[in-house]
């Protein structure tokens, strides 16, 4: 029973994503969000989706004017995961 709820959250966050991330080809990102990418150490091995997406929770947490360290602490944990399933 886990097993099928915890694959239904995977999808669901997949279509959820889909809405909230257009696929742009290219995007120019704040020189903030590159700032705070450039600390992730990982983040250049992921999948070009998966750094796009990482940019944008970057951005998003930017905009929430959240402190920078707590930025680049959620960045580093989002692209552990991400590394699980790139």
């Amino acid at each position: 029973m886990n097993d099928i709820l915890l694959e239904y959250a995977y999808r669901r966050i997949g279509e959820l994503e889909k809405l909230l991330l257009v696929d742009v080809k290219e995007t120019i990102w704040p020189v903030e969000v590159g700032l705070v990418y450039s600390q992730i150490e990982s983040a250049g091995q992921l999948p070009a989706h998966h750094q796009n997406r990482l940019k944008h929770h970057i951005n998003r947490m930017w905009l929430e004017k959240m402190p920078v360290p707590a930025i680049v602490a959620a960045a580093r944990s989002l692209a552990i995961a991400m590394e699980k399933y790139a």
